[in-house]
């Protein structure tokens, strides 16, 4: 699936020509093709919670922070950082790994640093 996105919504990779694909296409880790208002509002409320949900997914972490904003159960940075390290040794393109599964990981880790709750 060459031209499959992934959705960070449900957490799977869809065909954009497919009927969930179409539906799910503002939620790829890319962005949508609709732009300002509800749009814009409704993927940043997504991203701030199934995407977080699925950025400690791709990372490996089995945590549910509920709410998110207040970062009680987040992994501290450093684990977070270690996650990444660890998983890009494995994803990164020049080391033989698939360029589409190191895009995640590195989206999964700009998600979990940009929404982090501060103290």
């Amino acid at each position: 699936m060459d031209d499959a996105f992934f959705c960070f919504a449900c957490g799977r990779d869809h065909r954009p020509d497919s009927g969930i694909g179409r539906g799910h296409r503002r939620f790829g880790i890319e962005g949508g093709h609709e732009t300002g208002g509800v749009f814009s509002d409704l993927r940043e409320f997504y991203l701030q919670t199934k995407g977080i949900d699925a950025a400690f997914a791709i990372l490996g972490f089995d945590v549910r922070v509920r709410p998110h904003r207040f970062g009680r159960g987040w992994p501290s940075e450093a684990d977070v950082d270690r996650a990444f390290r660890e998983a890009a040794k494995v994803a990164h393109p020049d080391r033989g790994g698939d360029p589409r599964e190191f895009r995640k990981l590195q989206w999964a880790v700009e998600i979990l640093r940009r929404y982090r709750p501060t103290a």
